[in-house]
């Protein structure tokens, strides 16, 4: 018995209101998509659950049985299973609209009720584009009028640090009443105006929401705080809201053309490792205070190596990674070199509490208001640059790493010995 059945059978056994119940949906692909029903005790929309490219995580089943509760019908497709998928980030790439859209036109009992449509991360543009397709058949164009998406990613390319965000096509071709939900301790949340713009280009309009104190996924995995347990068992409600809002926008929606692209590569993944920088950043800003109330900008640390490192004390690869940038500052003790972590979205009360049990030895700068986000193209954190003397990029890296293994080492000695 799987953990998710059983976890299932023992919302059941603890209530006599919502009885959850097994299909499968075969498309015209000749897959067979695992469904979760949980039906309401009256006629309503039906809210079709597209999981994130993590894949169900169990989590699903309480929110799903407390929005029936409320009067939402709930399916909770599991698309990993019907397409033999692996959980990752790139688990969607390749998977069919149409098979998405003959598995809403299910939901809607062959077109005879409403289906709202709720994904999650990498599943929002999947989803995006099946509504599209049934838009383009006008006969179905009234299924799908509105979705719930929690912070979705619409990010096109393999992305190496300090490139310009380029966007899915369907971001700008989607024609739907859409209700976004941010976590706020996110490196998404700073791009939610511009991801709001670009929706809006094909006829949707677009609410949105941020939640703060919680990060990325808070709504299917296990809580890391008391904050994010409480934000958890308060999604139905947000979801329950999003959909009355939405329910506002009634206007015909029709399928826009989408944008034409050059850009092959994959979606949504990161490149990962020390890499040379190729990218545009010419105009680096640096302007922050320490928690001595020293001021820094580049001028302050002319002549030097610099690695820039923005963070937060949110997000567990930064905060692993300070202890190896402890030892890098102390292995390269040198008035040529220095670690600048720039902290971004927190406060200074925040961070140097979060800081106190800590020995750093470099200088902990102050960002709250993001304001290094936009001319450093700051997409996830950590985000680290290394500067030449010069003043120049040379390398960058996304994600966290030892920072005082040989090969940096090594790369920032050869930047030294540079005239």
């Amino acid at each position: 018995m799987t953990t998710r059945l059983l976890f299932i059978l023992l919302l059941l056994f603890f209530s006599n209101i919502i009885h959850a119940t097994e299909k499968l949906i075969q498309t015209t692909s000749q897959a067979e998509i695992p469904v979760t029903v949980f039906k309401a005790n009256k006629s309503s929309p039906v809210l079709l659950w597209i999981p994130s490219e993590f894949g169900l995580r169990g989590r699903e089943d309480a929110t799903a049985q407390a929005l029936a509760k409320k009067g939402i019908e709930v399916w909770i497709a599991d698309l990993h299973s019907a397409f033999f998928l692996p959980f990752g980030r790139s688990s969607y790439n390749n998977i069919q609209s149409k098979d998405i859209a003959e598995l809403i036109i299910a939901a809607s009992n062959n077109k005879q009720r409403e289906v709202i449509l709720f994904a999650t991360g990498r599943a929002a543009p999947v989803a995006l584009r099946a509504v599209r397709k049934l838009q383009a058949n006008k006969p179905t164009n009234s299924i799908v009028k509105r979705a719930i998406l929690f912070h979705p990613n619409f990010y096109m390319n393999t992305l190496n640090v300090g490139d310009e965000i380029n966007y899915l096509p369907i971001t700008y071709a989607a024609n739907l009443a859409l209700y976004i939900v941010q976590p706020g301790l996110s490196g998404k949340s700073y791009q939610l105006k511009t991801l709001s713009k670009h929706l809006q280009k094909g006829g949707s309009d677009v609410m949105s929401q941020i939640i703060p104190g919680v990060s990325d996924g808070f709504n299917i995995r296990e809580p890391d705080n008391e904050q994010e347990k409480q934000a958890y068992l308060k999604t139905p409600s947000v979801i329950f809201k999003a959909a009355n809002i939405l329910s506002h926008f009634n206007k015909e929606r029709h399928a826009v053309k989408l944008p034409e692209t050059t850009n092959n590569k994959p979606p949504g993944s990161l490149n990962a490792g020390l890499q040379t920088y190729q990218g545009a950043i010419k105009d680096l800003y640096l302007d922050f205070n320490d928690r001595k109330n020293q001021h820094h900008t580049l001028s302050t640390h002319k002549g030097k190596i610099i690695l820039i490192n923005f963070w937060a004390s949110w997000c567990p690869p930064c905060v692993k990674e300070l202890p190896s940038l402890n030892r890098l500052q102390k292995k390269i003790n040198s008035d040529l070199f220095t670690v600048l972590a720039v902290n971004i979205g927190e406060d200074q009360k925040t961070v140097s509490d979060f800081l106190k049990p800590m020995k750093i030895n470099f200088p902990v700068l102050f960002d709250p208001d993001g304001k290094a986000v936009k001319p450093w193209n700051l997409v996830a954190f950590p985000s680290s640059f290394l500067i030449d003397k010069k003043g120049k990029i040379r390398y960058g890296l996304f994600g966290g790493i030892e920072w005082d293994n040989d090969e940096v080492v090594s790369i920032i000695k050869k930047l030294q010995a540079e005239e």
